[in-house]
């Protein structure tokens, strides 16, 4: 399987420190699945595909990249792009993306109301014999091998499409056929209801399968659902449009389901609680039988409503067919161990609302099988230690794993445990609030930087601004920039490049913001955008019902130590590791890494290595300032 003589021909850079061994140790242990673990910078990406293609190319293979989001599809693309005019090799491949994204129809038609996945996929298959772009598509002789001479990203298939006016979704489908590297969406891997797509495409048996940032394995989105009291209310309004004897029973059924919530919602004390889907189903339809009958006719009206909508120029969204669909999963899963069902109170507070969901727990279990349908499996990340915990986590059995050092050393990375400061608690109190502000304004006056402060959770966060955070952001002549529970993804991107902007700018800025949040993991600070981090608290689950069935779960399947390690404690940590990774995204970055919680100390050794670098304890806000500026004074930044 592996080559007799290594080859890095296609890598296109000259080597750093590290990255001989990391594509040497992808080529000599791929008999075998792969967990490799190295920071962002490293160049995970074109290391892998340098490694494999050789590999893939020399045995008839297709390697598969998955992601975890669309916009991240491109880069591997990107970098195919950089192998063939360096290397002057003549590779293709493409960054797939779902319908929403691909649809000229869809944009033509201009449906009024949001559209999910599940909508657009209606929306074909209603017009797949009327669609001009499809119609056009199967006329016209598209020459798939003059396509194929360069990797395309996702745009530029979409632009060529709109040029003649072809369906930009099934030439992008063809061409996966033909590509060295498809990068696609995790969902077209994990999810059984889209992945056929691509089965139809790609010998998955035949491939090599990549997953990048393969930390978010343990939390991805596997049989999970939900519905609220506002779903039954729209379900109700959309029944109302039918005269049948059936829909006098449906009606029946919508309004004591919706009095069921009501009661729950008014017997809630904490959070959230355990849903009794068997006493629903009782209290509704009397038993399961006469209950599926319901779903079955729910589910036609849904699909009748759906198509009523589209015809009058609307997102085919229907709450009944989303409602009947939730049902028949729950009854399929009703007696699933590892499967719960959960209520809760919205945080938004729109009046009373109930949100029920099924939310499936079983990654080790369901991911298990999954692995096997490949020819060898890759999984990579900068947050995946401890190793072997991670490939229990998602079920991988024979597999070789490595952590690669990054290439941050104590130049790069001051990083300081407060040891006066702790936010343990279900609660931040005034007095650890003013703490902690006292030290962060401090960390404010050591660096003329951009900097952010990333709290435990919105209800420490809240609690900084209300006790003062603000004043000290502004005393120091700097810019607020304030991450918002629920905040679109316009705003969010507006507050993005208005902060990085600052970096820039006389009066620097200051991003406060969550661990769990969008720009702990998701936004990329290069250069002087980001260079100091501020992290307070831990970012644990808070203990509600949800957090406590998935501990329980973790405990009953992999023992109470290691169940509690693995539910509740490392992905925290994962989480401050993601964030503190922000500020360092190549090796020239430099940043200043607080830690501010003296909890961390028990947890260094799972944090990323450039923060155990050059690492400092401090007991209060003067020793905090001294260490800064001393690092500080010694860089010619």
């Amino acid at each position: 399987m592996v080559l007799k003589q290594l080859d890095a021909s296609y890598f296109p850079y000259k080597p750093r420190q590290y990255q001989q061994d990391f594509l040497s140790f992808i080529q000599k242990n791929i008999e075998y699945s792969i967990v490799v673990q190295a920071a962002t910078g490293f160049g995970k990406t074109p290391l892998i595909l340098s490694a494999l293609l050789p590999l893939a190319i020399r045995d008839g293979r297709q390697i598969i990249w998955a992601v975890r989001t669309g916009t991240e599809t491109d880069r591997p693309i990107e970098e195919m792009k950089k192998i063939n005019k360096i290397t002057g090799a003549r590779l293709f491949g493409i960054s797939y993306r779902g319908k929403k994204d691909m649809c000229l129809l869809l944009r033509e038609l201009k449906l009024k109301g949001e559209l999910g996945h599940d909508d657009v996929t209606f929306l074909c298959k209603t017009h797949q014999r009327d669609c001009k772009y499809l119609l056009n598509y199967e006329k016209q002789p598209i020459l798939l091998d003059e396509i194929c001479k360069e990797p395309l990203l996702y745009s530029e298939i979409l632009r060529y499409c709109e040029e003649r006016n072809i369906c930009p979704y099934r030439l992008q489908s063809d061409l996966a056929t033909y590509g060295d590297v498809v990068s696609l969406n995790y969902n077209y891997i994990i999810n059984k209801a889209i992945s056929w797509v691509m089965r139809r495409r790609i010998n998955y048996r035949n491939s090599f399968l990549i997953v990048d940032e393969a930390h978010n394995l343990q939390n991805v989105n596997l049989n999970s659902d939900q519905i609220s009291m506002k779903t039954i209310k729209n379900s109700v309004k959309e029944i109302k449009n039918f005269h049948t004897p059936k829909v006098g029973e449906i009606k029946k059924l919508l309004n004591l389901m919706l009095n069921y919530l009501s009661l729950v919602w008014e017997n809630i004390c904490e959070d959230d609680v355990e849903f009794d889907v068997h006493e629903c189903i009782q209290y509704c339809a009397g038993d399961v039988e006469n209950f599926g009958i319901l779903l079955e006719a729910m589910r036609r009206y849904g699909l009748l409503t759906r198509r009523r909508r589209l015809a009058e120029g609307k997102a085919p969204r229907s709450s009944l067919h989303h409602l009947s669909n939730f049902w028949v999963s729950v009854l399929e899963n009703l007696n699933t161990e590892g499967i719960v069902f959960i209520a809760s109170k919205n945080v938004e507070g729109e009046g009373r609302n109930l949100t029920v969901e099924m939310w499936d727990m079983r990654s080790s279990q369901v991911l298990r099988d999954l692995w096997k349908d490949f020819h060898r499996c890759v999984f990579c990340s900068g947050t995946i230690k401890p190793v072997d915990s991670f490939a229990e986590i998602i079920g991988l059995q024979e597999y070789f794993g490595k952590t690669f050092p990054s290439p941050f050393t104590e130049e790069n990375v001051l990083t300081i445990l407060t040891e006066n400061l702790t936010a343990r608690g279900e609660q931040l109190s005034e007095n650890s609030a003013k703490s902690y502000i006292n030290a962060i304004n401090k960390f404010i006056k050591s660096l003329k930087t951009n900097i952010a402060v990333f709290s435990a959770s919105y209800r420490i966060q809240n609690t900084l601004l209300r006790y003062g955070l603000k004043d000290a952001v502004e005393e120091n002549h700097r810019k607020l920039f304030t991450e918002q529970q629920g905040m679109s993804g316009k705003l969010s991107r507006k507050i993005l490049e208005e902060f990085k902007a600052c970096a820039y700018d006389i009066s620097k800025g200051v991003l406060c913001a969550t661990m769990t949040g969008r720009y702990a993991e998701g936004a990329d600070f290069p250069g002087k955008e980001l260079e100091g981090i501020f992290l307070v608290g831990i970012p644990f689950d808070r203990m509600t019902m949800r957090t406590r069935l998935y501990v329980e779960y973790y405990e009953r399947v992999y023992g109470r130590e290691k169940g509690r390690f693995y539910s509740y404690i490392l992905p925290a940590i994962k989480r401050a590791s993601q964030s503190l990774g922000r500020a360092l995204r190549s090796e020239e970055d430099h940043a200043v890494l607080i830690l501010g919680d003296n909890r961390y100390r028990r947890y260094l050794r799972f944090l990323p290595d450039f923060v155990q670098a050059n690492y400092k304890t401090v007991n209060d806000t003067k020793g905090l300032a001294i260490a800064i500026r001393k690092f500080w004074k010694q860089k010619a930044w």
